[in-house]
């Protein structure tokens, strides 16, 4: 039967000799194991962890399975920072979508870009995003064309939402980085669009936005 450390102290052992024998036994009275793993650590400790493990991004209120899942990915994240990877992967942590990315230097592509918003000759350093998210209106909110002044109460769309995507945006980019976002996922139709005259589409109706 092979000894521990406890055991072969000498008979006058000191209190410090007890605890330094005590921290190098194999049998510890903390579960460490347990502790640094994302998906067996207790909820309460799960903010510590993160800090451990180095996370990017958190948010208290996301249910504790997200932050597991957090946890548990930030190495692989830590990699992709700086890249469209981790653009996509941050933007997914807060129910965000990538829809399309543009990192200059690029070509100015007529009909592609708008004038005043669309940089020309920008050096390196610069992306810029088009990012989906779901926002939430609260009750009796004030919504311009469907709301008349003095009978709706001032109460504007939640822009929750739209803070957290920027932020996981700065937590995925490299530090040297600029970013521009722009959330209009949707554009009105146009003649370009061939629309067909059987009344299924009409004009200002809204469709999807897959390119800056």
């Amino acid at each position: 039967m092979s000894a521990s450390v406890p055991d072969i102290l000498p008979p006058n052992k000191a209190p410090f000799e007890e605890g330094l024998a005590a921290g190098m036994s194999d049998d510890l009275p903390v579960p460490v194991e347990q502790v640094l793993d994302p998906q067996t650590a207790p909820a309460h400790f799960l903010p510590w962890l993160a800090v451990h493990d180095g996370v990017r991004l958190w948010f208290p209120d996301w249910p504790e399975p997200r932050k597991r899942r957090v946890i548990d990915e930030a190495l692989v994240a830590a990699w992709e920072v700086g890249v469209r990877a981790g653009a996509v992967r941050y933007l997914g942590y807060v129910d965000g979508t990538l829809v399309d990315v543009i990192a200059y230097p690029a070509r100015f592509v007529f009909g592609r870009a708008k004038v005043g918003r669309t940089p020309i000759g920008h050096g390196p350093f610069l992306a810029r995003y088009l990012v989906r998210i779901v926002t939430y209106k609260p009750p009796r909110a004030f919504v311009f064309n469907r709301s008349r002044i003095g009978s709706a109460r001032l109460k504007t769309p939640s822009r929750e939402a739209r803070r957290r995507a920027l932020t996981a945006l700065r937590a995925a980019k490299s530090p040297e980085t600029e970013i521009r976002v722009d959330f209009s996922h949707k554009r009105q139709i146009t003649f370009a669009d061939a629309p067909p005259i059987d009344g299924s589409m009409r004009f200002g109706q809204y469709l999807p936005r897959f390119k800056l």
